[in-house]
């Protein structure tokens, strides 16, 4: 049980984990996230003003739109904490446990990093195949790749810990989401716009997904819950790179959780 545990729990050193980045000074990494919150909120309300008159609530039922309204409400959690962290810095490093608040942000965190990156390889793989692309305006743009793209920069930019281990949250949401969509086939609540193989309340979400094909729609599913898994991977040698071109600082150690004081070390041992 502790174990399973573990692999939930957050642990970093605030507020200096939250409050620094590997770029900038903490003011301007605190003006930084800033922005970046009031550009996921700002692209949010122009997709939800585009697309609620004419679809209404069916709006939800998407994967894509699920992980935007996620990755809106970390952002601006993120932009919250930091400005909590920087607020605190001038107290002193290493204050202990980070705030509720804090592990709640960077758990969200956590999820929205390579859960970005699989929505954008899905969707250009299986929705709008790049081999048989179709136009896509700006806000699509923003909701497939350049939302990625600004998380991206997020990750590098911070002094926020991870490990492999931190993929679970990705993987709860999109077991969620995969719960979900079975909700939506049986109880047929079909899509705004209706398709071509069935009735409207039999159609599924993603022509490309569809449960009326159990057997393709399993292997899918498991195809995608595997490379979500290589993702995580992936970010996790993004770390590594980003430990290599932004080496610790000085009175600091490089462990398995980060960054750690030498001083906090000494004193645990």
């Amino acid at each position: 049980m502790t174990g399973c545990c573990n692999v939930f729990k957050v642990e970093l050193r605030w507020p200096e984990q939250i409050a620094t980045s590997n770029w900038f000074p903490p003011l301007v990494y605190t003006i930084f996230n800033g922005l970046l919150a009031i550009v996921f909120v700002a692209f949010l309300i122009m997709i939800l003003s585009d697309s609620i008159p004419d679809i209404g609530a069916f709006w939800l039922i998407y994967l894509t739109n699920w992980a935007l309204i996620v990755e809106t409400i970390a952002m601006v959690m993120l932009c919250i904490s930091t400005v909590w962290a920087y607020a605190k810095l001038p107290d002193g490093p290493s204050q202990g446990k980070a705030p509720l608040f804090v592990r709640y942000t960077v758990a969200l965190w956590y999820l929205i990093q390579p859960l970005s990156l699989i929505v954008v390889i899905l969707y250009w793989t299986l929705i709008n195949p790049l081999w048989d692309l179709q136009p896509v305006d700006l806000l699509g743009l923003w909701a497939h790749l350049l939302n990625w793209l600004c998380l991206l920069l997020s990750f590098f930019a911070a002094r926020i810990p991870w490990s492999f281990k931190n993929f679970i949250w990705g993987l709860v949401f999109l077991l969620t989401y995969l719960g979900w969509t079975l909700i939506h086939f049986f109880a047929q609540i079909g899509t705004p716009r209706g398709c071509e193989l069935y009735i409207d309340p039999e159609c599924p979400i993603y022509d490309a997904f569809d449960w009326n094909m159990p057997m393709m729609t399993t292997i899918i599913t498991i195809f995608a819950l595997v490379g979500y898994a290589v993702l995580a991977g992936l970010y996790t040698a993004f770390v590594r790179c980003r430990q290599c071109c932004f080496p610790t600082p000085v009175g600091e150690v490089e462990t398995k959780d980060g960054p750690q004081n030498i001083e906090t070390i000494e004193n645990a041992a």
